[in-house]
């Protein structure tokens, strides 16, 4: 049943990444004769929680990093696809070992390769507001978090699914080739199959960009 919930949770989210593309492949045919495409790299930091009653209720910095590229398609839209590494990082609260027969006070890391696709809008030039979904696959994770048969395993279960996604709203200046911005993230299904209740992640990017390609689109 818990498998077969984390290959649902996994479909929802390859589907939306693929509706997103869809859509974003229909607005480049459509906008091509007066588009361009901007490439760049950022850094930053996440400043993450993971919510439930397993974990402390605090936020914790980890690494961000990637990609990006701006289509525009006008002077105030455009979309802003990224492939990124994100860094989730918390840590189990002091009931963690009742609720869970695990290891409580435990630091927990969470590393996604996270695909955001977001659409952007410019009230001016300087300003961006962005909006739009982001698929994320973790392809590392603290092990062990869950002992098996009270604690005679040592290896321990990883409860964590593979599969993130979410939604991300924020802010970013434009300044000449550098970028300056904000992002709240929301994560919208829970990212454990092995727990009964339920884990989420949700909190803030902060992040520095830089251009080094702009290309006319014919």
């Amino acid at each position: 049943m818990k498998s077969s919930k984390n290959k649902l949770h996994l479909k929802k989210g390859i589907g939306l990444f693929a509706l997103t593309m869809l859509l974003l492949t229909a607005s480049v045919l459509t906008t091509r004769a007066q588009s361009s495409l901007q490439l760049g790299v950022k850094a930053g930091m996440d400043y993450y929680e993971i919510g439930g009653r397993s974990f402390d209720g605090k936020h914790y910095p980890g690494l961000a990093a990637g990609i990006y590229g701006k289509l525009n398609f006008s002077s105030k839209w455009y979309l802003q696809p990224e492939l990124d590494y994100n860094q989730t990082i918390g840590k189990t609260s002091d009931d963690f070992s009742t609720i869970y027969q695990g290891y409580s006070g435990q630091q927990v890391n969470l590393n996604y390769v996270s695909v955001p696709i977001l659409l952007g809008f410019r009230p001016i030039p300087e300003l961006s507001i962005l909006l739009g979904p982001q698929y994320g696959y973790l392809f590392s994770s603290t092990q062990g978090l869950l002992q098996q048969n009270l604690g005679t395993n040592s290896s321990g279960q990883n409860p964590f699914t593979h599969s993130d996604v979410s939604i991300v709203f924020g802010g970013q200046l434009n300044l000449n080739k550098f970028l300056f911005g904000i992002r709240y993230y929301n994560n919208l299904n829970n990212i454990s199959f092995r727990t009964t209740d339920t884990w989420r992640q949700y909190g803030l990017q902060l992040y520095v960009g830089y251009q080094f390609k702009d290309m006319k689109l014919k």
